[in-house]
């Protein structure tokens, strides 16, 4: 199957010098490779909108400093107004006014980041977890769905979970990097009281933290069981482009598990050949049936969800 190149115009978000695909490229490797399977238009959008996530995850990714907060505080204040002096929101304002994406969505996914960067972040329950990655991530599904043109209203819950399921596998990868800056993203109440500084520094620790991480990457293959029944309602040419960022992020953690759950040896990626392998095996098994969830199980993934922006 032919693939298709991001486009290379400017992107506000993205900084004089760079676009929307270098940015997909040098940031996120696993949705450039996706995204090379999109039609050339869906890709441009998708990775417009790309580039204004990836602002926020930059600003709030590490330590944070007033001035990144202050930017953080200003993006979600001019999202709801419609006027703003920010270039990358202005991008943002006119991709949703061309695509109809909904802004009380984008505005969660803001106001989310700004209380990642604002505090040292220690969730405390399941349901904690849950509601974060839907805010900095099943949000962007909701804004991605109108980007594949998807239209059914009913698949939203699809693409929140398929959201929420790559930031689960996020936080699984990423548990040193993130304790070394003060947060933990993993429930106190799957861990007792251990302090991210004690995740970085304390080998004793570390069964305990593998045994969180595992039961994370549970909790997310049940999260990409349930939005795999919504790739039905994406576009042909844009569902397999989906299916592939799902199945090569999964892997991520697939490939942790592999390890034996090493989460303070090096940080863990997927292979460009074994991307390849997968893609190959997304493309073959394309018209396949995905896993059927019982009701009872798709309606307690989405309890903690029912207050969110755009899951009514």
């Amino acid at each position: 199957m032919a693939t298709f190149s991001l486009p290379e115009g400017p992107s506000p978000c993205s900084g004089a010098a760079s676009t929307p695909a270098d940015t997909m490229r040098r940031n996120g490797r696993s949705f450039w490779f996706a995204s090379r399977f999109l039609p050339r238009e869906v890709a441009a959008d998708v990775a417009e909108l790309y580039a204004f996530c990836r602002t926020l995850d930059d600003l709030a990714d590490h330590a944070p400093t007033p001035q990144t907060v202050q930017r953080l505080e200003a993006l979600a204040h001019d999202l709801p107004s419609g006027a703003t002096a920010d270039t990358c929101v202005a991008g943002l304002l006119a991709l949703a006014q061309r695509r109809a994406l909904p802004l009380d969505v984008a505005a969660h996914l803001v106001s989310t980041f700004v209380d990642d960067s604002s505090k040292s972040l220690h969730l405390q329950t399941e349901t904690e977890l849950v509601r974060y990655c839907f805010g900095v991530a099943g949000t962007v599904g909701l804004l991605m769905s109108p980007l594949l043109g998807v239209q059914e209203k009913q698949a939203r819950l699809y693409a929140a979970d398929l959201g929420i399921a790559m930031q689960m596998t996020n936080i699984a990868r990423d548990v040193l990097e993130d304790a070394r800056i003060g947060r933990r993203y993993l429930p106190g109440e799957w861990l007792g009281e251990l302090t991210p500084q004690q995740i970085v520094a304390d080998p004793l620790c570390r069964p305990s933290v593998s045994g969180a991480i595992g039961r994370l990457l549970t909790l997310a293959d049940r999260y990409y069981a349930s939005a795999s029944q919504g790739f039905v309602f994406i576009p042909y040419r844009s569902r397999l482009a989906i299916q592939m960022a799902a199945t090569i992020y999964r892997e991520i953690g697939v490939a942790l598990r592999a390890s034996g759950m090493r989460w303070w040896g090096e940080r863990t990626v997927v292979s460009t050949s074994r991307k390849l392998l997968l893609a190959g095996w997304v493309l073959a098994r394309a018209s396949s049936p995905h896993p059927v969830l019982e009701g009872s199980e798709i309606d307690r993934l989405h309890r903690p969800l029912a207050e969110m922006p755009g899951m009514a």
